[in-house]
């Protein structure tokens, strides 16, 4: 007597998307500052409602205050930062309606997704010279950075492990994140698959975008790291007015908040992906 069974398939494929973030420089989603997002993905389709999904994804995520220049705080806070992300991670999909891959059975689905993923980042800042403002007696020589996009984390703009702040350590740019979200995925054929997906991913840092705590007196900053680490640390004085300077830079300024470090940062994918099936799916016989 013979039987039929279908072997388990295995899928492999593109995604392409936008990337965007959510933290003390984008409270909100702000579209202006979504970046190109891709990566290849595979999956292994456990059973019609169970799939496991592999996924190698880079990105980048951006902000800045001036996005909301009309909050009197956000534009004298002047800062903006942008930072690529490379994440590899793993999750799971429960398929809503079941999902077989093929055009003859559930060739559609709404899912639901969430997993573990490692990713990497680096913030950086860019860096406009300004001679009337970064003066040499107070930053020295920064003309050399004109123009530059300057990694912040070396930096310690929040004085991280310096003698006075040696609590603040510094933040690892190497981190776990949870991604999470929902998706919808259809075969064109018994090969060929197409799907779409909103994901947001969960992170235990409030460093995405190099704003966390206080700000501090900048003798500190530039002693332990340099004139450019204090121009990064307190953007204020760009903006060319004596008075927003002076209220950043008095003493009662110093310790103020330059970020909220109550809250973590987010960033997340809206992406599209196209999947070709490689090995399984078939319909193959047995004996017993």
């Amino acid at each position: 007597m013979s039987a039929q069974r279908k072997s388990q398939p295995i899928e492999v494929g593109i995604t392409l998307g936008g990337a965007n973030y959510l933290g003390e420089l984008s409270p909100s989603v702000a579209l202006n500052e979504t970046k190109p997002m891709g990566g290849i993905i595979c999956r292994f389709n456990y059973s019609d409602f169970i799939t496991l999904r592999g996924n190698a994804l880079f990105g980048q995520i951006s902000g800045s205050d001036k996005n909301y220049a009309d909050v009197a705080e956000r534009y004298k806070r002047n800062l903006s930062f942008k930072s690529d992300i490379i994440e590899i991670g793993g999750t799971l999909e429960y398929n809503l309606f079941g999902y077989s891959e093929t055009q003859r059975f559930n060739p559609a689905t709404p899912y639901l997704f969430g997993g573990v993923a490692m990713f990497k980042f680096n913030p950086l800042g860019y860096f406009e010279y300004m001679p009337d403002v970064h003066t040499q007696s107070e930053y020295g020589d920064l003309s050399q950075y004109d123009g530059q996009w300057v990694e912040l984390q070396p930096l310690s703009t929040e004085a991280q492990e310096t003698t006075k702040f040696n609590e603040r350590r510094r933040y690892a740019l190497t981190q776990i994140s949870i991604p999470i979200g929902i998706g919808y995925k259809q075969q064109f054929d018994d090969v060929w698959a197409w799907g779409v997906e909103l994901g947001v991913r969960k992170t235990f840092t409030d460093y995405l975008d190099d704003i966390s705590t206080t700000y501090v007196d900048p003798q500190i900053t530039r002693g332990s790291n340099g004139g450019l680490a204090a121009a990064m640390a307190d953007r204020t004085p760009e903006l060319g007015r004596t008075d927003l300077v002076n209220d950043y830079g008095n003493e009662e300024r110093l310790g103020a908040a330059r970020g909220d470090e109550t809250t973590k940062d987010w960033y997340l994918f809206l992406n599209f992906t196209l999947t070709r099936k490689i090995t399984g799916g078939k319909t193959t016989c047995f004996q017993f």
